[in-house]
């Protein structure tokens, strides 16, 4: 679900990216990654340039090599697909190919050893909780790589009942409405500074075989600093006061907490709201002058940060103009307050649930081939990636909140 795309493109805006792993020793090494590409297309992943042969069976020593490479997320990037989606998708299979050439089951049997290891599976709420974590560690280490004040984070989060937080996400999963808001420095130009450095340095920090954010626009979180989610939310008020009435605030009241596949009879609030906005088909926040998408987008925030999981580490956001609000407690687009308490019936969770030991029966052809599956379905950006097993994924095209952002987008 396209949820928003601010800065999709500005957050790949840095000089450079460093990978800090581990080896097979534990010890700590360093790897420079190439210019980040404005265009968002994926990067060549060269066998050779790894010292492993370009053809020919692999072992799983050299496999593990090129999926090492796969952490940082240029190589599976789907950022500039609208435009080049064929050419960006050959060269990710190309990237990929490594993965078919390693045919030897005991050989197979290792690289699934260290797939385990690094990702947790098939242990679904151990793989859920490195995900959570590899998210804190990405706005954590960006928090001190930038080092000023401006940059810290007020609070960072998400929905807290997608499938990472009912702990059955797989590896490669991203993290639904997750967001990040920084203190900022009030002033406007330095703030969209802030917030797009503040991106590029999730990027680069985030390992991607673990969390990823290639699948949609809105698989990566969105960041705020204080001062725009405070200009953003008085516009939305001040439009409230002026052109609202009470019965549609009252009649949304009696809409939370009750779940419907009908998204847009949940929300007759902020649908109401964006009419008053006008409509710049972009994501980019002007916040002396929103516009619909900006009101919209800020909605799954608000409402993140008012239902979901909030991350203790860095604090819990403290601004009762925002909190006091009707924008504020009124936020359903995800209808998050409901789903807390919805029996879920999603048919790839009720699949999973007895993942782990389904998994450990299978033989290790099907569990290498299992495994192939998971590592592209962390590039799945709404197109079929498997055959084989489909019942243990989301099935392309299906997108519940589309009839929503239209409407909101009237």
């Amino acid at each position: 679900m396209k949820i928003q795309a601010t800065g999709y493109i500005a957050y790949r805006s840095v000089n450079s990216v460093q990978n800090y792993r581990t080896n097979k020793n534990n010890k700590t090494v360093t790897t420079s990654q190439p210019n980040v590409s404005f265009r968002g297309k994926p990067w060549v992943l060269n066998p050779a340039g790894c010292g492993v042969p370009q053809t020919g069976e692999l072992r799983a020593i050299d496999a593990i090599m090129l999926y090492e490479k796969l952490a940082c997320g240029n190589y599976l990037d789907i950022g500039d697909d609208k435009w080049n989606y064929t050419t960006n998708n050959n060269i990710r299979e190309k990237n990929l190919a490594f993965l078919d050439r390693v045919v030897n089951p005991n050989e197979q049997q290792k690289f699934i050893d260290y797939y385990k290891h690094v990702t947790g599976f098939p242990d679904l709420q151990k793989v859920s909780d490195k995900i959570k974590g590899e998210f804190v560690h990405a706005v954590d280490k960006t928090q001190r790589d930038l080092y000023k004040s401006k940059y810290t984070v007020s609070q960072a989060g998400y929905d807290g009942v997608c499938s990472v937080g009912r702990g059955k996400a797989f590896p490669g999963s991203d993290l639904d409405k997750a967001y990040v808001i920084i203190r900022g420095s009030g002033y406007s130009g330095e703030d969209v500074e802030a917030v797009n450095q503040f991106k590029g340095g999730i990027w680069k920090n985030t390992d991607q075989r673990i969390l990823s954010y290639n699948h949609d626009e809105a698989a990566f979180p969105q960041v705020y600093t204080e001062a725009q989610v405070d200009w953003l939310i008085e516009s939305a008020e001040m439009k409230k006061r002026h052109h609202i009435k009470p019965s549609v605030i009252k009649e949304q009241e009696a809409k939370m907490g009750q779940y419907s596949t009908n998204y847009i009879n949940t929300n007759p609030y902020y649908i109401e709201l964006c009419k008053n906005f006008p409509r710049k088909y972009s994501d980019r926040i002007d916040i002396y002058h929103p516009s619909k998408e900006n009101i919209k987008n800020i909605g799954f925030v608000l409402e993140s940060m008012r239902e979901g999981e909030v991350f203790k580490k860095f604090g819990e956001y403290e601004n009762r103009r925002v909190t006091g609000s009707d924008t504020y407690k009124l936020a359903n687009l995800s209808q998050l307050q409901a789903l807390k308490s919805h029996n879920d019936r999603k048919p790839k969770r009720l699949a999973r649930d007895n993942m782990s030991a389904e998994f450990n029966s299978w033989d290790v052809g099907k569990q290498y081939r299992f495994i192939k599956t998971l590592i592209k379905s962390a590039c799945a950006n709404n197109k079929e990636f498997t055959g084989e097993f489909p019942q243990y994924f989301s099935r392309p095209g299906q997108d519940l909140f589309a009839p929503l952002l239209k409407t909101m987008m009237r």
